[in-house]
């Protein structure tokens, strides 16, 4: 899973509450305020459900290469 810059996702699993909900940055989990750009779709499943999440970074980590 990578983002369209080739950074890659972390572990769904591992995202805060804050992170999945799109209310902090996927990678360091500052807060998100203005500056919000989409990085793409984390994808999960656990058995029939979708677990995908869509996720965002901010200004932080926006132009940052990994």
């Amino acid at each position: 899973m990578t983002a369209s810059g080739g950074r890659g996702f972390p572990d769904p699993r591992t995202l805060t509450w804050d992170q999945a909900n799109g209310r902090a940055c996927v990678w360091c989990g500052k807060p998100l305020t203005t500056g919000t750009v989409r990085v793409g779709i984390v994808r999960d499943q656990l058995g029939a459900h979708n677990l995908d999440t869509e996720v965002w970074t901010g200004p932080c980590c926006a132009d940052r290469p990994e």
